[in-house]
């Protein structure tokens, strides 16, 4: 990735180092140092250096990278040479070669021929599949398409996201069970079917006659203690009526419940988990008096004719169910008031409060397949409605191919599918199957898999109107075009820079521009890796799934909200408030959070929060499950944050080893000091170590804290989060860090520009680039850093329109 921040590693908090060049730093270096031993009179190793080329990046690149590797490790020069480099020297060698090397893989994987392929992402097949016949097909599920690769985060790379034999036999199976569902041989039925939470054939004689007199059989209800399954959603399975399972197909599920939660404790969570697609259909906190339950609605995709095995848990901790006093025995609940068996575990106190948060289902409803009347108007649209004619197929396949090409089509080209309808009825098959084999070949075609631009016959370095509309969908809404787009593209319209900018706010206020507030900076930040080393259960005991989802979900939320409210590049670094949902709220100590939603809280300063840098999601992906890691929260921020990813560290570095059992405790902090004594680590230390040293109030998981928990003999010490950047100022903790931050925004302003234009573009930038990068940049800076604007000026960018 090569990089346009005008400052030199941890830019943002650093004054700006002199220029490093090939004839002013290096040749003087490798003269000074290296060439006596491996140049034109002696070759040791039978390593030359005066002959390796001076495009460092482009030419002689493993062995440039075998020159950086000795230099860093200390090796070279050897240390019987008098005349050795300092440290500062090395790093600073170290630094460039890096940096040019890492550009020089950038520029080979942004090489663009004469049309670029950008393969769909997983997510991006699915959306746009739906967009196109209005299917939901499930390629997380066993079976369906492979995980995409990524590179330094980004997912939608065109150089990474290659095509192998594995995908196009998945892509194939894909087509045909999304063919399968839109055109079924038989059209299912729509299904509408309730039942209670347990049956009256579940209930044992004499309680169900005992019930019976009393009014009570209807009202008897399933009660979940932390912990607890449900087994019995499955509507359609009912003992008195016979419910067939009309196929596959997206289904409306609603659960009747109450959640009853205690006064100091966390709320029961819903959690509805199909069994054997292993997917979690369904999640939420609920809380509901019993006496006035409340309903939860939901839409699930369904992709076999199989009927399904639904089970809800209350996934909440608790105490263990596993005892006697744990199972439900034959008794049926109606209520707490009712009471339950004396040997049972009891749910609430003598002044009936909940001891533990506990559901209490009443009834489920399962209705569906649920098509829509856009869905149905495209599937129509392209399947042929009488049998045999062959101008019905041309005009099908015409509506179909336009639309999952993204552009006009050329002439001739429906010919080849039409032929493949051709050829399956020859060979006997029935007329729509036949259909359906063509449109086979058009949804694995490479039209459809990959965003092409450019054309084959001559050099074009513009997007056209077609491939703009393609940009700017898969940019906001990971989907194909929609019709207004479409128009838009017909009409010549989409270069003109007030049609672009009212397209940024159209689509930006569009629900689907929430994938955009969740993909980006997922990949931006690099969220995939939350969770990546599970904590330690043992250390970190309230660490659970549902807070590491939320932690995510904290960040993703925060990106939207300063997208669409305005906001400037300021609030990622330092803000008065955040986006918690109750689990996260509970987790930070912020109280009165109870609907289980992302919502903005103002921030007080004992909150210890603010600004991106303090979110749990950052400062736990940045950790190993044990401990913290301040010198990858360092290396961290830098990339970014600032742009700028440091110089891998020297293979035969020892690794921090944890603190003897029997030693006086020593924070973290105290070990790194032994790698500033390291020649070959301490220049690039006292440059990472600052960054991530300013949040050493966090621990593993980014749960604030005054003393650092670790083993050994005496107290724990106190956390020391004050340091030192390169250019001498100093700060005293994360507060005063972030101001420092702060002073700096053309720094942040550049490497974000930079992250946004490789996920807009879907390629690694170059030094090609950079005019039109810092055309941006001055955008962002004239509107006062607003990330809307900044967004909107990337769009109108001439950037935006080259391929």
């Amino acid at each position: 990735m090569s990089r346009f921040v005008p400052l030199l590693f941890v830019a943002a908090v650093a004054s700006a180092a002199p220029t490093v060049t090939f004839e002013k730093d290096l040749q003087p270096f490798l003269d000074s140092h290296c060439v006596r031993c491996h140049g034109e009179k002696k070759q040791q190793g039978d390593f030359r250096l005066d002959e390796l080329s001076r495009e460092i990046g482009f030419k002689d690149t493993p062995l440039w990278a075998e020159v950086m590797e000795r230099i860093s490790s200390g090796e070279m020069p050897p240390e019987d040479v008098k005349n050795r480099p300092s440290a500062d020297q090395s790093a600073t060698i170290v630094e460039w070669l890096a940096a040019r090397i890492e550009e020089g893989e950038s520029a080979r994987m942004a090489r663009r021929d004469r049309v670029s392929y950008n393969r769909l992402t997983r997510e991006e097949y699915v959306n746009t599949m739906r967009d196109l016949i209005g299917v939901h097909y499930d390629a997380t599920d066993p079976g369906g398409l492979l995980e995409d690769p990524e590179w330094n985060g980004f997912e939608r790379l065109g150089s990474v996201l290659t095509l192998s034999a594995t995908h196009v036999e998945k892509y194939i199976t894909a087509a045909e069970t999304v063919l399968s569902e839109a055109y079924p041989e038989t059209k299912p039925d729509y299904v509408e079917v309730s039942k209670p939470a347990i049956q009256p054939h579940q209930i044992r004689d004499h309680h169900r006659e005992r019930l019976a007199a009393k009014g009570m059989l209807g009202k008897v209800r399933f009660e979940m203690w932390p912990g607890d399954i449900f087994r019995y959603s499955n509507a359609f399975n009912q003992r008195d009526r016979r419910v067939e399972w009309p196929g596959p197909g997206i289904y409306e599920i609603t659960y009747q419940l109450s959640g009853l939660k205690p006064a100091d404790g966390r709320a029961p969570r819903l959690h509805v988990y199909e069994k054997n697609l292993d997917r979690v259909l369904f999640e939420q906190d609920i809380i509901a008096p019993e006496e006035r339950p409340t309903t939860v609605t939901f839409r699930a995709h369904f992709p076999s004719t199989r009927t399904p095995t639904i089970h809800v848990f209350n996934k909440v901790p608790g105490p263990s169910n596993s005892p006697r006093s744990g199972r439900h025995g034959n008794r049926p609940f109606v209520s707490t008031k009712e009471g339950r068996l004396p040997w049972q575990m009891k749910l609430t106190d003598e002044q009936g409060l909940p001891r533990y948060p506990f559901l209490i289902v009443d009834s489920v409803t399962i209705k569906g397949p649920i098509v829509t009347a856009e869905e149905q108007r495209r599937r129509d649209e392209y399947m042929p409605t009488e049998t045999g004619k062959m101008e019905q197929v041309r005009t099908g396949f015409r509506a179909l191919a336009k639309r999952a090409f993204r552009r006009p089509l050329i002439d001739g080209e429906l010919d080849s599918y039409v032929r493949i309808v051709e050829g399956e009825l020859a060979a006997g098959e029935g007329f729509y199957e036949a259909v359906k084999s063509g449109m086979t070949a058009i949804l694995c075609s490479k039209s459809f898999l990959f965003i092409a631009e450019g054309d084959e016959d001559l050099d074009r370095h513009m997007l056209n109107d077609w491939e703009i509309a393609s940009r700017l969908s898969y940019l906001f809404w990971s989907t194909m075009p929609d019709d207004e787009l479409f128009a838009a593209a017909e009409r010549g319209i989409l270069r003109n820079k007030g049609e672009l900018r009212r397209q940024v706010s159209r689509m930006l206020a569009d629900p689907r521009a929430e994938r955009f507030t969740k993909s980006f900076p997922a990949q931006w930040l690099h969220l995939r890796k939350v969770g990546m080393f599970p904590p330690d259960k043992k250390i970190y005991p309230e660490y659970d799934e549902h807070l590491e989802q939320s932690m995510v979900g904290e960040t993703q939320a925060f990106f939207g909200e300063v997208l669409q409210r305005g906001l400037t590049l300021r609030a990622f670094l330092d803000s008065d408030w955040t986006m918690v949902n109750p689990r996260l709220a509970r987790f930070y100590g912020i109280p009165d959070v109870t609907k289980d939603v992302f919502q903005r809280v103002s921030l007080k300063p004992e909150h210890h929060r603010g600004g991106l840098l303090t979110h749990a999601s950052i400062l736990s992906l940045t950790s190993d499950g044990t401990r913290h890691r301040p010198v990858h929260r360092g290396a961290w921020l830098s990339e970014a944050i600032f742009g700028k990813a440091p110089p891998s560290p020297p293979a035969n570095v020892d690794p921090i080893e944890p603190n003897p059992v029997t030693a006086p405790k020593a924070t973290l902090r105290m070990k790194l000091e032994a790698h500033k004594h390291d020649p070959s680590c301490a220049s690039c230390h006292r440059k990472i170590d600052p960054l991530g040293l300013a949040f050493d109030n966090y621990d593993a998981i980014g749960a604030w804290r005054m003393h650092e928990t670790v083993v050994g003999t005496g107290t724990d010490p106190l956390v020391d989060a004050s340091g030192e950047l390169p250019d001498g100022r100093s700060f005293q903790d994360a507060d005063e860090f972030k101001k420092l931050l702060l002073g700096d925004l053309d720094a942040f302003n550049a490497a974000f520009i930079e992250k946004l234009a490789i996920y807009g573009m879907r390629r690694t930038l170059t030094f090609e680039d950079r005019e039109e990068l810092e055309a941006i940049a001055k955008a962002g800076r004239a509107n006062n850093y607003r990330v809307r604007d900044i967004v909107a000026a990337f769009v109108q960018s001439d950037l935006f329109q080259k391929r």
